[in-house]
């Protein structure tokens, strides 16, 4: 009988198609359900709906959100992350539905998570331990947080990436050939576009286990020169959206309103299971939950224990080197999010645009998978079947109840981009302004010193003039001409706030450009007679200068692809 079961059990897990199913039905469910929650980064919805609106005004690659502010604009996607509106405003152009384009990102991050630690184990472990460490890897409290409490975009995909690149790593050192060295670069450039700062976080686990593995093989050179080689075409890929944010950072003030050291987990929130769909504040009151999770905690014991009463893995280097980086990786993220920590955390520059500490569970979270694989093979013959078993079954059956919103609303796009946006709607611009934006604020987009005061109405017309309006023709959202006459000098003024991007022409001729008060409005000086005004969005030479080393990358990465292919000599 028992070995009857073990057979089933061998083969429900060799039909991983199976199981995929079952695995996604809970975390999924309420993604794919009609009717949408509403969770604190609601305003994710302007963010894909700009983004769409930015491909759709020519820019390449996409910077400005031409209705943001009062219609004034804001380059939100010069300093903010980028890949998961990218991928909103992809689904929302086949789709035309912001909800399911909104629900479609998170889908993607599930679906990414399983299948890239999936991959990252299976390096390392049996098909069942790797199961088990991809399940444990999704169904964790903070996964069910990011998505359905915080709405946490970014973090979400950065984390879902997090494994690809240590699987990545460790294929290129294993074979440094150069279809892994495209992977690589291709993951990490992902990867860096996902969240502003979760790479950085990252970078020392990932550099460790380079390291690490490094030191294990023979050949090292040959593996570091293609490590260096993916790195670097890594971050050049990304060069056109990082270089611009932070060479270009000093335009804007460097505040947060929520300080770090106003948000550390008490030691008790991490370990007692809790659960609440409120917000992060200062003390022991928050309501929203910081719990590490059940099964999380018990693997990381366990792990410890293996360490010192079966030590049968961890006598192949590789697997001792990957538990390592975990155990101390778990223990380092438990040390950052105490508040004994911060005068650490006040040496890195980027401190307090990490807001909250506790933002290190998605370290706990990547960490545990891996332990959770790891003690379901450290266990001798057949126990390590059932425990692989008895790691998914806890985990789902402890979490699957988080992974819900707090209530289900059934409204349509446009209520949505009504609270957002000034007069935006799915078939076009209504012709009045939103009651519900009146009271929204959009203090979260950082102004320049030039903006004295933000707008709170929309300009009475795009572009005003003493001088006599001929023609006035949009040719997109960035890119305003007007013919203009005038009996004396003045001045033609465009109602959208000055950012380094904004070009002003007269007649065919570059003029530049003079900011006003109170809303940094763009205005150029005429003389009299007639003219043809352009105001138009184009990249700055820093800019440019960012997009042709991403460009160039991308061609590196081509060759070498073409020379796999192919069998060229390219280097």
């Amino acid at each position: 009988m028992q070995l009857e079961m073990k057979n089933k059990l061998r083969s429900f897990f060799k039909r991983e198609w199976i199981l995929l199913i079952l695995f996604f039905i809970p975390s999924i469910y309420y993604l794919v359900l009609p009717g949408f929650y509403e969770p604190h980064d609601l305003h994710h919805f302007a963010d894909i709906y700009q983004m769409y609106k930015a491909f759709e005004s020519g820019q390449l690659p996409p910077r400005l959100g031409p209705d943001f502010s009062w219609e004034y604009g804001y380059p939100l996607f010069n300093y903010y992350y980028v890949l998961p509106f990218y991928i909103g405003a992809f689904w929302f152009w086949i789709t035309g539905s912001l909800i399911s384009s909104f629900k479609f990102v998170f889908i993607i991050t599930l679906v990414l998570s399983f299948l890239g630690m999936f991959l990252l184990l299976r390096k390392f472990f049996e098909i069942n331990a790797s199961f088990a460490g991809a399940f444990l890897f999704v169904y964790t409290p903070y996964r069910a947080v990011q998505i359905y409490v915080r709405g946490a975009m970014g973090e979400a995909l950065a984390l879902a990436f997090l494994p690809f690149v240590f699987w990545a790593i460790k294929r290129l050192i294993e074979k440094p050939e150069s279809e892994n060295i495209v992977i690589l670069s291709l993951i990490l450039a992902l990867f860096i576009l996902s969240h502003n700062y979760i790479w950085l976080l990252s970078l020392v686990f990932i550099g460790s286990f380079a390291l690490l593995e490094l030191f294990r093989i023979k050949n090292k050179i040959k593996s570091l020169v293609s490590l260096v080689k993916s790195f670097f075409l890594g971050v050049g890929l990304s060069f056109y959206w990082w270089f611009p944010a932070i060479s270009e950072k000093h335009i804007f003030p460097s505040r947060t309103h929520f300080l770090l050291e106003d948000h550390f987990p008490f030691f008790k929130q991490l370990i007692i299971p809790s659960w609440g769909y409120g917000a992060s504040v200062w003390g022991s009151g928050d309501s929203l939950s910081f719990q590490i999770g059940f099964v999380n905690l018990a693997v990381f014991i366990i792990s410890l224990l293996f360490l010192v009463v079966n030590r049968r893995l961890l006598k192949e280097k590789s697997i001792r080197n990957l538990i390592t980086i975990a155990i101390l990786g778990f223990l380092l993220a438990l040390f950052f999010m105490n508040i004994r920590s911060l005068p650490f955390w006040k040496l890195l520059p980027i401190y307090q645009m990490v807001q909250f500490p506790w933002r290190l569970l998605f370290l706990t979270t990547f960490f545990t998978g891996i332990l959770g694989a790891f003690v379901a093979e450290s266990l001798p013959g057949k126990t390590n079947l059932w425990s692989a078993f008895l790691i998914i079954f806890l985990s789902l059956g402890l979490t699957f109840s988080y992974f819900k919103p707090s209530k289900i609303t059934y409204k349509k796009d446009d209520q949505y981009l009504k609270t957002f946006f000034a007069r935006e709607e799915i078939s076009g611009k209504s012709g009045s302004v939103s009651e519900e934006y009146k009271n929204y604020s959009e203090d979260y987009l950082l102004m320049p010193d030039w903006v004295v005061k933000r707008p709170n109405s929309l300009p009475s017309f795009k572009i005003e003039t003493e001088a006599d309006i001929i023609r006035l023709t949009k040719t997109s959202s960035v890119d305003w001409r007007v013919i203009v006459q005038s009996e004396k000098p003045t001045q033609v003024i465009f109602n959208s706030h000055y950012f380094p991007g904004w070009y002003a022409k007269v007649d065919g001729i570059e003029k530049s450009i003079k900011v006003m008060e109170p809303y940094g409005q763009i205005a150029v000086d005429i003389n009299s007679g007639v003219h043809e005004v352009r105001f138009f969005w184009k990249e700055t030479p820093l800019r440019k200068f960012a997009d042709f080393m991403s460009i160039l990358s991308f061609f590196v990465v081509l060759l070498i692809t073409l020379r796999k292919k192919f069998n060229l000599d390219l280097f």
